[in-house]
């Protein structure tokens, strides 16, 4: 190619990515001259972020006839102060109403379990948990758990806390079209912790007693579905569930069917309106901008179709009781990465251009693009589903180490050929074609690591994700784009042999 050409197209090149990486990385500024005040936000802005870099909030279940040590002594102030306040008539029943809360629990660890027999929490001498009130608690952790995974949360934990209360604790990236964090938080707490069993009605009767079937044998699966802007939730019934409900609404005329868990009616729902084809249900819950809540609905009910009821119930969590915490290293922590990062990028780049010469100025516009395609990647494909943590900074650095090291590779691989006397066009072409299998497999290797962990689940999942990103944007870098860039600025180039810290040596031996 010609040097003319070479520089028009390089200039074309430079402005389209100086223009991308603004989008990506130009920090947020107000625009001016806009009437309504707008805010610019470049794409790492737009990033839903993980618990370590932005906080969240967190939560905790207790089992009916289990309270927290904080619960317990506040109750046990009032009372003291209500004795402590009480007339001389009345400070005996103050005092006896006192004895009798201090006799309805036993400290356990921070928690204080009820000593009701009729809890199932303790045994006669109310001092040991009952054997079934452990397996049952271990049951109903599981499947709480098994709710939240299937919610595909990048960055979540539930834990148990003195053996019989858990711990919830989500990213504060939750928001939605018409809910804030807090509020699509304290919707997903509330629902997960229902333990209820699932029944069908129809009209004021029990479908599954009177057909004598169990629930899961009338409806096959609940499902999320949308239509002109509203989310539903499809209830698939069962060939069973069909025969027997057309067999039923024959005889009783009854068309009004009620989907209930615990003591609350899920689903009202009249035939003539919402029935599609008389059995297959599509019922409206919320807008379309409010699909997670929706999905969060069709988990919950697949749970309890699929596992039952549980004897355990868990106390209802209020809005109060969901707190927030801050990020592990504190507030400033985002902005204080943004910086590290910002820092090595630009030793990268200072790196590469010193140590390579004018290829090192490729390698640096391979960096560039790479920070380009990863944080669009990371900004438009995970955004919204899958939060950016500390793990998606370790992928992208070292995503990033690994695609220079190899253009060094490659760059000492054609320096030797040079050294051998070859034309710099030849030594280009030979260091590529004895390198390129050696960079093939690396990145092949790390692709099929990547993929493998794709099974993972929650975090782990969203992590293979980020890093099948980087993998993929380095090794279009390595193999491709670096080569393209390199050929652009070698033909632009006076002297081809200083474009690789080369010098030409002339044999006059005769």
């Amino acid at each position: 190619m010609g040097k003319k050409k070479s520089i028009v197209l390089m200039v074309l090149l430079t402005i389209v990515i100086v223009v991308l990486c603004a989008i990506t990385v130009v920090p947020s500024f107000t625009i001016p001259g806009t009437g309504k005040v707008k805010i610019w936000k470049p794409a790492v802005m737009q990033y839903d972020l993980g618990t370590d870099l932005d906080g969240g909030y967190y939560a905790y279940y207790y089992p009916q006839g289990i309270i927290s040590e904080a619960e317990y002594k506040t109750n046990l102030e009032m009372l003291e102060a209500a004795v402590e306040a009480a007339a001389e008539g009345d400070k005996a029943e103050k005092e006896q109403e006192l004895a009798d809360y201090q006799a309805d629990y036993v400290a356990h660890g921070g928690l204080y379990l009820s000593t009701d027999l009729e809890t199932g929490i303790l045994e006669d001498d109310k001092k040991t948990v009952k054997k079934d009130f452990i397996e049952a608690f271990d049951e109903v952790l599981a499947e709480i758990v098994s709710r939240y995974e299937q919610k595909n949360y990048a960055d979540y934990r539930v834990s148990v806390v003195d053996d019989y209360a858990i711990r919830v604790q989500l990213p504060s990236s939750e928001t939605s079209a018409e809910n804030s964090a807090f509020q699509n938080i304290s919707n997903t707490v509330a629902l997960f912790s229902q333990t209820g069993e699932l029944e069908i009605k129809m009209g004021d009767a029990l479908v599954d007693e009177r057909a004598e079937y169990e629930v899961n044998e009338i409806i096959k699966s609940f499902s999320v579905d949308t239509k002109y802007e509203v989310a539903y939730i499809k209830v698939k019934f069962t060939e069973v569930g069909k025969d027997m409900l057309k067999a039923y609404e024959d005889a009783t005329g009854e068309d009004k069917l009620k989907i209930t868990l615990g003591d609350e009616t899920v689903m009202e729902i009249t035939a003539a309106d919402h029935i599609d084809g008389r059995y297959a249900v599509r019922y409206p819950v919320a807008n379309e901008s409010e699909i997670g809540y929706v999905e969060t609905m069709a988990i919950l009910l697949n749970s309890a179709l699929e596992k039952g009821g549980y004897e355990i119930e868990f106390r209802d969590v209020a809005s109060s009781e969901i707190r927030t915490f801050e990020p592990v290293y504190g507030g400033n922590t985002l902005t204080l990465l943004y910086i590290a990062l910002a820092a090595v990028i630009v030793a990268v780049i200072v790196a590469a251009i010193v140590a390579l010469g004018g290829f090192g100025v490729a390698s640096a516009y391979s960096t560039v693009s790479y920070l380009i395609v990863a944080g669009l990647c990371f900004a438009f494909i995970t955004g919204g589903v899958f939060e950016f943590s500390l793990g998606t900074v370790f992928v992208f650095v070292m995503g990033l180490a690994l695609m220079n090291v190899l253009n060094a590779h490659v760059y000492n691989a054609i320096k030797t050929e040079i050294a051998l006397g070859k034309t710099v066009e030849s030594s280009v072409k030979g260091g590529y074609k004895k390198t390129i299998f050696g960079i093939v497999d690396i990145y092949a290797v790390l692709v099929l690591g990547a993929v493998a962990l794709l099974i993972g689940a929650a975090g782990l999942h969203t992590l293979a994700l980020q890093a099948l990103i980087c993998i993929v944007t380095g090794a279009f870098c390595n193999l491709l784009w670096t080569r393209i860039i390199s050929y652009l600025l070698m033909s632009a180039s006076k002297d081809k042999y200083k474009y690789f810290r080369c010098v030409r040596e002339d044999d006059d031996d005769e």
